[in-house]
């Protein structure tokens, strides 16, 4: 039972951070140490689909509970507080690298971990730099919105399973972020039925070759994964810290948010490395 809520809870956790700028689903269920089994556990769905499905839906309910209730309150501390909320999180995703360096198999760091390191971290950087609001879709229940809306849930798939992809940023890109959260809020049972069905068929196309990788180059990988994470950082950043920094301001302004900028972030790293403790449970 205690197994079962704290992988609910873990679940919980990836679903309300995902409408955080730079924090992916991925990243967030590496650094709860359920990656690799999630990986697994679709990757091989069919050869066990009973406990393939009791691990998987366990997830799953606490991700939808997260999504659907402190992705909310989330949504508001971003808007109120934005500073120290953002600093918060950029304390969990930094204070999370430790652990994922433990993953590189102890192995010595050499010239192939550099190149990866950098690798993943030039491909988060370039994504993160591609503009938003080049697509404008306006649903109104036809068949023509259709498609769009199955290309939205192949690309939440891919920012669900790759690490430092955010999602939150691939829906603004698409154009699809309001549209999504509308049909959240408004319980649009066909858009959420159809977007559903969409990340499912992403998800089983993309975690076949994400095992392989892992399991065939496990130390490259997981440095790759380190840069995909680090670059993520930088989302949280451009879109969240420094557009909100006002045009003009006064000594107690900055340091009275840099004093509660500091100690969000202190609590990121601290709330992180707790729940690290829990990572192979």
């Amino acid at each position: 039972m205690k197994k079962d809520l704290l992988l609910i809870l873990k679940g919980f956790i990836i679903g309300s951070s995902m409408s955080v700028p730079g924090v992916s689903g991925g990243t967030m269920a590496i650094l709860l140490g359920i990656y690799d089994q999630m990986i697994q556990s679709v990757s091989h769905f069919f050869q066990d689909i009973k406990k393939n499905m009791l691990y998987l839906g366990k997830i799953c309910i606490g991700g939808v509970l997260g999504l659907f209730s402190l992705a909310f309150l989330i949504k508001t501390l971003l808007e109120t507080f934005p500073i120290p909320t953002s600093f918060f999180f950029l304390g969990a995703v930094i204070g999370g690298i430790p652990a994922l360096y433990k993953k590189t198999k102890n192995q010595k760091p050499h010239l192939t971990s550099g190149f990866f390191f950098f690798l993943g971290l030039a491909l988060v950087l370039a994504i993160g730099f591609i503009p938003t609001g080049n697509f404008s879709i306006q649903l109104n229940g036809g068949l023509t919105e259709l498609p769009m809306i199955f290309i939205t849930g192949i690309v939440i798939a891919i920012a669900l399973v790759l690490p430092g992809i955010s999602t939150s940023h691939m829906l603004l890109v698409l154009g699809m972020y309001d549209a999504m959260l509308f049909a959240i809020t408004s319980f649009d049972v066909a858009f959420l039925a159809v977007l559903g069905i969409s990340v499912l068929v992403g998800v089983f196309l993309i975690t076949k070759p994400i095992e392989w990788t892992m399991n065939k180059f496990p130390h490259q990988t997981y440095y790759m994964i380190i840069g995909f994470v680090l670059g993520s950082t930088s989302e949280i950043f451009r879109d969240k810290i420094l557009p909100s920094i006002p045009t003009t301001t006064d000594t107690f302004w900055w340091i009275s948010t840099m004093l509660l900028s500091t100690l969000t972030f202190a609590l990121g790293l601290y709330a992180i490395s707790s729940v690290s403790k829990y990572s192979n449970d």
